[in-house]
């Protein structure tokens, strides 16, 4: 039974290891060059000094499972945070992002899955039939979507499957700054950037990620006065409660069948997004910031790829290498195709910075495409963040659906159904598209 105090001293290491990571990153030209996130440093380092290298941190037993702790905390104050846009909003704004989302992500997930099947099938018949999930999982939901995933194929009999979606969250992010640099070079020499900002032009602060005293801002609105309680306090209290109820409705719905396995994630989206509901129906939203409860999942996010990182177990992935190369190639070679055959065809006006954006978060995390983004379009004139941002919240619930089900579906045997299901989905969003979305889209007025 892990103590308070090894839980607390693990909570110590990874704060540790994410300042040396924000140093490194600060003053390391290449880290700079290469937009590396000061969190995928430190959980570099954690894997180096960690028991997979030097073994010279003192994690306690059972330290990867703080990554499913913040995954849930991730999830709780995302739901805090968000708005369900209007359908028309929807459809008349960012119609054709959304459209392309769709088409990626459940794309993503049906290839991987069918991929890694015929992988498992032809090729190396030991392997999962699920094999293809930790590829989608990793990619497209980075470390939070790589342990649900993972902890939810070992829960069905394959435990090896954490690891492998730990590190494919891993290789994405790689995939996503190497790759998406060499994407931004090849939209420079065919015409397709309006706008472009060298990193030689960057400012010292968009280099080292510092900001100057007489440029830093407020992480967020006084809601409450401190002589009743602490408005930082009031957010974490709700957070917090959110996410412990979220757990125990998770352990409870998962409780009626063994084919019923309800991810916690999933219920603290759900909770979150209901306590924000209630809230704004009781009229108490006003004393609830979303900006602190996005740096609450901005926290999160980076303790949990400094977790996850550090739980993967080398040599695991030795007796994968050769699968496991294959299917990131196979998922690399899915998203450029994405990108460069159909974002052209279907996101319209500034589609190469949509696509590149778009790049970002297919193979790594939101901050990557962010970071993408602002090298191809420094002004932000396309408004691609504005568009993500309502077509996000709508296709996170089909994200959970498939993050919930096709596992379960891969490996009791009805792999086949969850393909199936999936292409489905795939043709009706086209069909929408095609007969809805376009049509609306054009008849829209322009937005200022």
């Amino acid at each position: 039974m892990i103590s308070n105090w090894e839980l607390f001293t693990d909570f110590g290491i990874a704060g540790g290891l994410l300042l040396s990571g924000k140093l490194l990153r600060a003053h390391v030209t290449l880290f700079q060059k290469l937009y590396l996130p000061a969190a995928l440093i430190a959980g570099l380092l954690a894997l180096l000094l960690g028991s997979a290298g030097l073994d010279l941190l003192p994690w306690s037993e059972q330290f990867a499972s703080n990554a499913s702790i913040l995954t849930v905390v991730l999830f709780a104050s995302l739901g805090l945070a968000t708005d369900f846009p209007s359908a028309r909003t929807l459809v008349q704004r960012c119609g054709s992002l959304w459209t392309f989302n769709q088409l990626a992500n459940v794309g993503q997930w049906a290839f991987c899955a069918a991929a890694g099947l015929l992988l498992a099938t032809v090729i190396w018949p030991g392997l999962s039939p699920a094999f293809g999930l930790v590829l989608s999982a990793g990619f497209m939901g980075g470390h939070g979507t790589g342990v649900v995933v993972g902890e939810s194929l070992g829960g069905l009999g394959w435990e090896d499957a954490l690891t492998l979606a730990l590190t494919t969250a891993t290789v994405g992010i790689f995939a996503s700054i190497l790759v998406g640099l060499l994407l931004i070079h090849l939209g420079l020499r065919k015409g397709w950037i309006q706008d472009f900002a060298r990193f030689e032009s960057m400012s010292r602060t968009a280099r080292r990620g510092l900001v100057p005293a007489g440029e830093q801002g407020h992480l967020g609105r006084e809601t409450a006065a401190s002589i009743s309680i602490d408005a930082l306090a009031m957010h974490a209290a709700l957070l917090v409660a959110v996410s412990v109820l979220a757990y125990h409705a998770a352990v409870y719905l998962s409780g009626f069948h063994e084919l019923v396995k309800v991810p916690a994630f999933v219920t603290a989206f759900a909770f979150g997004l209901t306590a924000r509901g209630v809230l704004k129906r009781l009229g108490g939203k006003v004393y609830f910031d979303d900006k602190i409860f996005g740096h609450c999942t901005g926290t999160a996010s980076d303790f949990l790829v400094v977790f996850g990182i550090a739980a993967i177990k080398v040599t695991i992935l030795m007796n994968y290498a050769a699968p496991l190369i294959v299917m990131v190639l196979l998922g690399i070679l899915f998203n450029l195709v994405m990108v460069l055959l159909v974002a052209p065809r279907l996101l319209g006006e500034n589609w190469f910075e949509k696509a590149v954006f778009s790049w970002g978060w297919l193979t790594g995390t939101v901050g990557m495409g962010i970071a993408l983004l602002r090298i191809v379009d420094p002004k932000m004139r396309s408004r691609v963040l504005d568009d993500y941002a309502i077509a996000y919240v709508p296709g996170s619930v089909v994200d959970m659906v498939m993050i919930s089900l096709v596992p379960i579906l891969m490996m009791k045997g009805m792999a086949f159904e969850a393909i199936t299901g999936m292409l489905f989905y795939l043709l009706g969003i086209l069909v929408m598209w095609r007969f809805i979305l376009r049509r609306q889209g054009r008849m829209a007025p322009a937005v200022a």
